[in-house]
């Protein structure tokens, strides 16, 4: 079952406000929705990535237009190496601070953030604006850099910062005080090769749905969260992926780096994380899973514990 809550709903579906977050009447367990393997990983037209003015959230009336945001078909931003047909103006790699060397002696300069992590950056770096556009809608122009387009934005009537300064979806030019990104995965040779050097980390080629989360933790664990937790299913290649392995979420040129795609799906909107909605402002009335790959979000922090043998 996949939760998809509108104001315009609400009153149907038996949905009322407790404190910050949506309760369902007749549900006092919370149940959380799941997803299977084969299950398409979609939701974007309800997602916070929507930014037209059909959008349920932070929304423009410069455009109805959805997908433009970031793609199109015709005059691609190609800087970087940016794919697929990246239609935003980006910061250069050099713009940013990144995490340098790791406690496993691993470093990331500035000049390797790669061209996947750039683009979610696209619009999280609290610089670029969320208008700014290499080819517009119909006959708005090309501009092979980006240019910013004057959409005003705003949120339920409010108005909204076109880079969101200041807000919690900002990431920021500084990266060093996030996870490494565009960090290779140094990932161990074999399941009994774990060093402290390598951050425990697992072997890239192990199978996701078969990592055992919950055999050291509580009972409940298992049947917790619709069971998410002992499925420890994926969102890969646009599907929920039950065969997928930790060396399908890596990316770069040799695709053997961590990048904010390897966590993170944007056209996912991932209705399995229900334990985050209470922690959502009012208006928020439609979570989004933080747009987070696996089903069930970090629960029992099942996202670190995929990669990091703790």
């Amino acid at each position: 079952m996949k939760r998809f809550l509108t104001l315009a709903l609400a009153a149907s579906m038996g949905v009322f406000m407790a404190g910050s977050a949506f309760a369902v009447v007749g549900d006092p367990a919370g149940t959380v929705d799941t997803y299977s393997a084969g299950d398409p990983a979609n939701g974007i037209v309800s997602s916070r990535h929507n930014l037209g003015s059909f959008s349920m959230h932070i929304s423009t009336l410069g455009t109805t237009e959805l997908c433009v945001f970031c793609h199109t078909p015709h005059h691609t931003n190609t800087a970087n190496n940016l794919k697929p047909m990246w239609n935003r103006g980006t910061s250069a790699p050099t713009s940013f601070t990144a995490y340098g060397t790791t406690i496993g002696g691993t470093t990331v300069a500035s000049a390797d953030i790669g061209s996947t992590s750039l683009a979610c950056l696209s619009c999280h770096d609290g610089v670029t604006t969320f208008d700014n556009i290499v080819n517009a809608p119909g006959k708005g122009g090309v501009s092979a850099t980006g240019s910013v387009r004057g959409w005003v934005f705003s949120d339920f009537g409010s108005p909204v910062p076109s880079n969101l300064v200041s807000s919690r979806l900002v990431i920021g030019l500084d990266l060093s005080n996030d996870h490494p990104m565009s960090i290779v995965y140094n990932g161990a040779v074999s399941a009994t090769n774990y060093t402290g050097s390598r951050a425990s980390l697992r072997a890239s080629n192990t199978t996701i749905s078969t990592i055992d989360l919950t055999s050291d933790t509580a009972d409940s664990s298992v049947t917790y969260d619709g069971g998410n937790l002992a499925k420890n299913l994926w969102a890969v290649r646009g599907f929920i992926d039950g065969d997928a392995t930790i060396a399908d979420l890596l990316r770069g040129a040799s695709n053997n780096t961590v990048e904010c795609s390897s966590c993170h799906d944007p056209h996912f909107n991932n209705k399995s994380y229900n334990e985050v909605d209470s922690t959502y402002a009012n208006s928020e009335f439609e979570s989004n899973g933080l747009f987070l790959r696996r089903v069930g979000g970090n629960t029992g922090s099942g996202v670190c514990r995929t990669c990091h043998a703790k």
